[in-house]
């Protein structure tokens, strides 16, 4: 059984980007790739700080991949427990990564589009 956490913009992005991604095509590919890669490194530096305790291993962090394709980066840490870390379970506090990563970088993202898009 495999579990995932999916994190999606905001509709009202998706519907700019409608419209506009056919305008700029090679530049909204390449600030996906830039925003894609600043989330994978955020996440995996937020894990640094979260994931100190002695029994740490590092497979978590080792384990985030960045999959890009056309106007898409998808970040997924892939340990089967990364859900546990994430969100906590009722006999572990959570110790959140990738949700402070996104919110971190998404206005970052959405400045960028909202830049080329004017």
């Amino acid at each position: 059984m495999t579990r995932s956490i999916k994190i999606t913009g905001v509709k009202e992005l998706e519907s700019s980007l409608q419209g506009n991604v056919l305008r700029f095509p090679n530049e909204v590919n390449q600030i996906v790739a830039k925003h894609g890669a600043n989330l994978q490194t955020t996440t995996m530096n937020n894990m640094d700080r979260a994931y100190t305790s002695g029994y740490s291993t590092g497979a978590t962090k080792r384990s985030v991949t960045l999959r890009k394709s056309d106007f898409k980066a998808e970040v997924q840490p892939r340990t089967k427990y990364f859900p546990y870390l994430e969100y906590g379970t009722r006999f572990m506090a959570r110790r959140p990564t990738l949700g402070p990563a996104f919110s971190k970088v998404e206005p970052q993202f959405r400045g960028d589009l909202e830049k080329l898009f004017k």
